[in-house]
């Protein structure tokens, strides 16, 4: 190879790292600007108002599917103490999707209550009912109200929230009146949040 064929070729190799060097800039630059976009969020569901200008239920109610029989039988006290109640089973219909009418009525509800056991720990459904519940509640102020019927640990953001205390207890248990009194205190706590 002549002095001219080893001059172009180191020419050559030096365009090459160049060109290589400036499409990377060119590449790390457009990666950065996306990465300073921000990333839009999600509004947080808002109560749909009613005519009168309120939510449409006062509260609405996640658990797990081995729960529905106590839920029904609480989410019935809740009503007795003048509470529109909003649950799975209150809320569906024959034909509907069920995460659009679920996720409806978390949104026209005014406040949110989870009731956690050892089932509603586990179930996929309950857990993304909980995320929005929670991020309503942090977002927008709703009342957000942690129920324990089990021996289960909390999730950290609801550990953060004064939780009622039903171990052990039901409509029937007797206790001395404890059930009624923490139903009622949770029904104060929901009318007054109104």
């Amino acid at each position: 190879m002549d002095t001219t064929g080893l001059l172009l070729s180191a020419v050559g190799a030096v365009a090459g790292v160049v060109s290589a060097y400036f499409a990377y800039v060119a590449v790390r630059h457009q990666l950065s600007r996306r990465r300073r976009r921000p990333v839009p969020s999600v509004a947080p569901p808002e109560p749909v108002p009613s005519a009168e200008g309120v939510a449409r239920y006062d509260v609405f109610v996640s658990y797990g599917r081995e729960d529905a029989d106590w839920v029904g039988s609480f989410a019935a006290r809740l009503r007795e103490a003048g509470l529109n109640v909003a649950y799975d089973e209150v809320v569906s219909r024959p034909g509907e999707i069920r995460v659009h009418t679920v996720e409806a009525a978390i949104r026209e509800a005014a406040h949110g209550l989870l009731v956690f056991s050892a089932a509603s720990m586990s179930s996929g459904w309950v857990r993304q009912e909980y995320a929005a519940l929670m991020q309503s509640s942090i977002e927008s102020g709703r009342l957000f109200i942690p129920v324990v019927v089990g021996d289960v640990e909390l999730p950290e953001f609801a550990a953060t929230r004064y939780f009622a205390d039903f171990r052990g207890l039901d409509d029937r248990s007797g206790h001395d009146g404890v059930y009624e009194r923490r139903v009622d205190e949770i029904a104060r706590a929901l009318l007054h949040g109104r």
